[in-house]
């Protein structure tokens, strides 16, 4: 204990702005606080709603500005992956980024935007096994400033335990991307599909249960996040909200807000009005 105490008093007199990581969006980091070493952010929301887009928008903001990033990516080819980020980067849609649809003015935005992307500080990578995604980690500097990313979490295989086990197989997948944030004392970030319940429900809000029938998820994080597009699901109302519930922080408040939904580009962008509408 008087160890303990002892660091806590030399941290509390000397506080390290290096343990903090912004989000690169202000609504996020006042309402929920910036990312801390040694944390793991769960994202989660049903297919389709914005999980990738999010993680890749955080990704280049921190990129920007000068935070090495880890991208592990299980869903899609890296080419895609640098497309959407070309499409946020440039704000040309991605669909004709993807198909080479594009008239001079957008073909130069986008050439453009490739040498500032080109010189960033991030690595990739595409391996499932949950072993070989761990030796990966190993090559990250403990307590440098970096931010891993791992998109999604379903999509990683555990080698020794059945396909069928898939409650013990996300458990451990959650527990080890926990151990990894703690012993490289860096954030881990990942994306995570809920489960059906979601669709169920009449307002297909998210909840914290909704982390569960898949692993002891909502146990390992210290943030839990829920996407939301209302216009989604109603083609009545525009799809340009990405409202995000934050179904557990737990070292913080626990306040939801929104961001503004770009469906061209696949990105998220900081709205220009209201930080919050929870209190």
């Amino acid at each position: 204990m008087r160890d303990a105490v002892s660091e806590f008093e030399k941290s509390f007199d000397s506080p390290n702005e290096d343990e903090f990581f912004s989000t690169g969006f202000e609504a996020h980091d006042k309402a929920l606080g910036r990312l801390r070493n040694g944390t793991l952010t769960l994202v989660g929301a049903r297919t389709s709603m914005g999980k990738t887009a999010l993680l890749l928008s955080w990704a280049l903001r921190q990129l920007e500005a000068g935070i090495k990033v880890f991208f592990f990516t299980l869903e899609m080819p890296m080419r895609d992956m640098i497309a959407r980020i070309v499409s946020i980067k440039s704000g040309v849609r991605l669909l004709d980024i993807l198909e080479r649809k594009l008239d001079e003015d957008e073909v130069y935005r986008v050439v453009k935007s490739l040498p500032e992307i080109k010189m960033l500080p991030g690595d990739w990578a595409t391996d499932q096994p949950l072993p070989a995604i761990e030796k990966l980690f190993s090559q990250i500097p403990p307590n440098s400033r970096s931010v891993a990313y791992v998109d999604f979490l379903g999509l990683i295989y555990v080698p020794d335990i059945r396909p069928s086990d898939q409650y013990a197989a996300v458990t451990q997948i959650g527990l080890a991307l926990k151990r990894q944030a703690m012993t490289l004392g860096i954030p881990v970030i990942c994306s995570v599909q809920l489960n059906r319940e979601v669709e169920k429900r009449k307002d297909r809000e998210p909840q914290l249960s909704d982390f569960r029938d898949s692993g002891r998820l909502e146990e390992a994080a210290d943030l839990a996040l829920g996407l939301y597009r209302p216009g989604f699901y109603d083609d009545e109302k525009p799809d340009d909200e990405l409202q995000m519930f934050c179904l557990k922080n737990r070292n913080g408040p626990r306040l939801n807000y929104v961001l503004q939904w770009d469906k061209e580009c696949a990105a998220v962008r900081e709205r220009s009005r209201g930080l919050s509408w929870t209190e």
